[in-house]
């Protein structure tokens, strides 16, 4: 999982081969979803569709946020959409998994600029947001420290 080292340059957490690992009966596909929404779950046919015409990054980010779903619990709804607090949660913990403290701080050291920022870890803008405005007091501490650190 994201945790684990990893060679400089490579991402540290593959939604792909997480969803292959420890959700086996689980299928991803890439489909045109007519751009209407990132990705979808069919909790009846075990299958993810993530749109197509979304950029490598946002697919990964999109995957990401569905196998949150899954690992968190959050069941099938009446209309098929999850509550705004399950979104929420969703979004935290694949931004958690992308985006570790130390690849943050590396690409921050490198850039100012959020898009180049979001191109170096591997996510889309939006799942950028979501890691950088969950930090936590600690986290924003450690995180100055390491950009300190890495830019000397």
């Amino acid at each position: 999982m994201a945790d684990r080292a990893h060679p400089p340059g490579t991402l540290t957490y593959d939604p792909a081969a997480d969803v292959a690992e420890r959700y086996p009966g689980w299928v991803v596909a890439t489909v045109d979803l007519g751009g209407l929404v990132p990705e979808v779950l069919c909790w009846t046919r075990r299958i993810i569709l993530i749109e197509r015409e979304q950029s490598a990054h946002a697919r990964r980010s999109s995957l990401a946020h569905a196998v949150a779903h899954l690992d968190l619990g959050h069941a099938r709804t009446l209309n098929g959409h999850f509550e705004r607090r399950e979104e929420a949660q969703a979004d935290r913990l694949a931004a958690d998994r992308l985006i570790p403290l130390e690849d943050f701080a590396a690409a921050l050291a490198w850039s100012q600029n959020r898009r180049v920022v979001a191109d170096q870890l591997g996510v889309d803008l939006e799942m950028l947001a979501v890691r950088e405005d969950g930090l936590s007091r600690s986290e924003r501490t450690r995180l100055r420290r390491r950009v300190a650190r890495v830019r000397r």
